[in-house]
């Protein structure tokens, strides 16, 4: 004698909880179920498949989902808090039908407004519910929540976002420098010019990077004002105080002013100016081993320098120029005058040059923020980019110098733009990571990303202001890839885009010191 189980009886237009497991995924004309969504699969354990997966029972009796394919899929790999799914029962469609219904489903479906998710995020928050559990509810990325929050807490952004279309991200900008007059105002400069606005990320760096150093530099002087020193306020210093320093100062018979004298010099006051400066590298260290070690990161130093703000009330001169003379003759005076105005003129050019460097290498650093964030966004696209092979290519034929040393001493940059985290203890390289990574990779694009990753973060690790001062072919190259790849190049950046000259070293390190530029008033 034997007996037969049977199974559950389900009627069309019922709604009943379902395992995900016990589901049939039918026939979809969706073929890219995005496996690698982590910010839904992160929605659906925590708060299970919210909209009802529509089936229809099949010839064995079970269910086969019709529409809803991802959710069940997804519910199924991680599980939601009720250990199943809900389910509609619908008639099962003819093949017309169903190519029809699932067609329509996938292709007019609307995104929300990036508008409504902010303004859905701040009710929550208004609801009292706290970031982390917005994160978690809803399984939106920290950064957006934030972002959304910060554009909801300043009605003057939220406004701007929403008469002017701006992303989430533009606005989160504005709303940033919201207490800052003359940032918004950059901003909004910005905005206006078509160019300039797709280049926001690097202006509001610059921002960024004006305001720390702007609050760095007054800590110093008021550090200074409290033991006594004169010192300007940085909207006080001259343009031409280098000019004017007392130790470039001589009296009437040419002598310099000395030291102990110039804090009683009359006019006298103190400049904080803004150094970079490296440490000493060990001196027993062999020159072969050169190549081996790279230089410290210059540090930023601040130094007191000493001025004469009226060197002429206080009877001085720049040691370039003649002292006062009551017994000149005319010929003499046209000869004097024509001599200072060429060292005037000479002066004047280095100081344009010495600024034009300072300019740009603070230019470089702010965009090697904005460019390392896109860099790391890039390398999580599924899609390889064009012409990432012919790069990957020329980098290892070329032996690129960036390369060969990345590969030899590890990948500093690589763990940080593939978003990989070593765990405690875990001692290995960036190429090893990336090893690692790479032998889990499931198809021919996600090697070559990762290969393009390998590329990218070596040159990325090698570049620094040197870069923009010397650019390559090789660095013309990588940055024409990024351009093209959609990167919105700040100005410094787009020097190394400039018609290179061939007979230049493909990618040599330069032999510049990157502590080599002038010091300058920070202001």
């Amino acid at each position: 004698m034997s007996t037969k189980t049977e199974g559950p009886v389900y009627e069309i237009g019922r709604v009943y909880e379902v395992a995900p497991g016990d589901l049939r995924i039918g026939t979809n004309v969706r073929k890219d179920t995005r496996p690698d969504a982590k910010d839904f699969a992160a929605s659906v354990r925590a708060r299970g498949v919210i909209v009802a997966i529509d089936a229809h029972v099949d010839e064995a009796g079970g269910l086969s989902v019709l529409r809803g394919q991802r959710r069940a899929l997804v519910a199924a790999q991680v599980g939601t808090p009720s250990g199943t799914v809900p389910v509609r029962v619908v008639p099962a469609p003819d093949e017309a039908d169903r190519i029809t219904d699932q067609l329509v489903e996938n292709l007019h479906r609307a995104d929300m407004h990036e508008r409504e998710a902010r303004d859905g995020v701040e009710q929550l928050a208004l609801l009292g519910v706290s970031v982390a559990q917005i994160v978690k509810r809803t399984a939106i990325p920290r950064p957006v929540v934030d972002a959304a929050l910060s554009v909801a807490g300043h009605q003057a952004s939220k406004d701007r976002m929403d008469a002017q279309g701006m992303t989430l991200d533009q606005a989160a900008v504005f709303a940033e420098f919201e207490d800052d007059p003359d940032a918004i105002a950059s901003l909004e400069s910005a905005w206006e010019n078509r160019w300039e606005r797709s280049r926001l990320a690097h202006i509001a760096q610059r921002l960024r990077d004006e305001r720390t150093e702007r609050t760095a530099l007054l800590a110093v002087v008021e550090r200074l004002r409290a033991e006594g020193l004169p010192v300007l306020d940085p909207t006080d210093v001259p343009a031409n105080f280098r000019s004017l320093t007392l130790e470039d100062l001589r009296d009437q018979v040419d002598q310099p002013v000395p030291v102990e004298q110039w804090a009683t010099t009359p006019g006298a006051a103190v400049v904080v100016t803004v150094d970079w400066q490296e440490d000493d590298e060990d001196e027993d260290q062999d020159d072969e081993d050169d190549d081996e070690h790279e230089r410290p990161e210059p540090r930023k130093v601040y130094v007191p320098v000493w001025v004469c703000t009226d060197p002429t009330s206080a009877g001085l001169h720049h040691r370039w120029d003649s002292p006062p003379s009551r017994d000149a003759l005319p010929a003499d005076d046209d000869e004097r005058a024509a001599r200072e105005q060429a060292e005037q003129a000479r002066r004047e050019a280095e100081s344009a040059e010495r600024r034009r460097a300072l300019a740009n290498n603070a230019a470089w650093r702010s965009a090697e923020v904005v460019r390392r964030q896109w860099l790391a966004n890039l390398l999580r696209r599924r899609q390889v980019p064009k012409g990432a092979e012919a790069l990957i290519a020329r980098a290892l034929l070329e032996r690129q110098y960036s390369l060969t040393q990345a590969l030899r001493n590890g990948h500093e940059l690589l763990p940080d733009l593939l978003g990989l985290r070593p765990v405690d203890g875990d001692d290995q390289w960036g190429t090893q990571i990336a090893i690692r990574r790479l032998a889990q990779t499931a198809t021919p694009a996600a090697a070559t990303m990762r290969t393009l990753a390998v590329v990218l973060a070596a040159w990325e690790a090698r570049s620094g202001v040197h870069t923009w001062r010397n650019p390559g072919p090789y660095d013309a190259a990588i940055m024409a890839a990024l351009v093209a790849w959609g990167y919105p190049a700040s100005e410094v950046e787009q020097i190394l885009t400039a018609a290179p000259d061939e007979d230049h070293p493909a990618d040599e390190p330069d032999e510049q010191n990157e502590d080599d530029e002038p010091d300058i008033a920070a202001d």
